[in-house]
């Protein structure tokens, strides 16, 4: 059931200025400067492509991108660091005090929406679990793989980042709720996850279905790429997080599902700026939510998330 999502609109800026009636060149506009974006490493390969091609049309432009967890970039953002940054959430409660406490300016624009992948090795005869599943696991209650599915035996090791990272918190948050995760072998990254379960046997990890992707072409190796799981909502308390129609049913992190929230796990990816000087940061942010940012975001496993969305039937299944 393999199914594509589509397009978007554009927009443009300009900048001058002037001082003592004599006409001075900006050193920063929205198309040149230099300008360090600090981006949840969940969507830092999409982001980073839209940074290469925003550099090939704007040639004065300079941006670097380091991937960061997402609670490491909102605090750059917040200590006036960056003047823009990628997150796969907005400010929680803390932020936004610290925000108000000292009037700090920042806009949001949400532009995708992202899967959160279930991966397990491709070994794994395992091809769907559900949300209480997923609870089970990633609380420790569950600890073999026999437990899940019969036909396979060993013991379950979860794969996990940091707590900064905000696939965690939004895992934390949306699956487990009060329980808290048990022992997991510690990944710095979402990349030492994917070769993780990539390379052993029972494990299971949480990545981006950007990394679905992207993972094989950014870590290659010998073995085969991991493969994700059909998950299914089985909580009726989750209903606000879900399309009703598809709870109970397994989805797997395809586009279509996570644009109409068939696929339970699916969160919404942000720009968070505050750069209210038209320099380069806003004109990255313009392009990003332009049709040109949005077609690569597209390209890369993610949803657009500031245009129209139109579903294409690649085969006689239905939508």
């Amino acid at each position: 059931m393999m199914n594509r999502s589509l397009f978007i609109f554009a927009v443009g800026l300009v900048l001058a200025a002037s001082s003592c009636g004599v006409v001075k060149k900006p050193a920063s506009s929205p198309t040149e400067g230099t300008l360090e974006v600090y981006c949840s490493e969940s969507v830092s390969p999409a982001v980073g492509k839209i940074a290469d091609e925003f550099m090939i049309l704007y040639q004065k432009a300079h941006i670097t991108i380091h991937p960061v967890p997402t609670r490491a970039a909102i605090v750059k953002l917040l200590n006036n660091e960056t003047t823009l940054v990628v997150a796969s959430r907005t400010f929680n409660q803390d932020e936004l005090n610290v925000i108000k406490k000292y009037k700090i300016d920042v806009d949001s624009v949400r532009v995708a929406l992202d899967g959160v992948a279930v991966i397990v090795n491709h070994d794994n005869p395992l091809t769907q679990i559900n949300t209480d599943q997923l609870r089970q696991v990633f609380a420790g209650e569950v600890k073999s793989w026999d437990k899940i599915d019969k036909k396979f035996q060993g013991r379950i090791i979860p794969a996990l980042e940091s707590p900064n990272s905000g696939t965690i918190e939004y895992f934390k948050d949306r699956v487990l709720g009060n329980e808290k995760f048990s022992e997991a072998y510690p990944c710095t990254t979402m990349a030492n996850v994917y070769a993780f379960v990539r390379d052993n046997q029972g494990a299971i990890g949480l990545i981006s279905s950007n990394w679905l992707n992207s993972g094989q072409d950014l870590l290659p190796g010998k073995k085969e790429a991991p493969k994700a799981l059909e998950v299914a909502e089985v909580d009726s308390t989750s209903m606000k997080y879900i399309d009703p129609n598809s709870f109970g049913s397994y989805y797997y992190p395809y586009q279509a599902h996570i644009y109409r929230r068939y696929y339970p796990l699916t969160r919404p990816i942000f720009f968070l700026s505050r750069d209210f000087n038209d320099g380069v940061g806003a004109g990255f942010l313009t392009f990003a939510a332009s049709a040109s940012g949005q077609k690569i975001f597209l390209n890369n496993g993610l949803v657009p998330a500031t245009m129209p969305v139109r579903l294409v039937q690649l085969n006689n299944q239905p939508l």
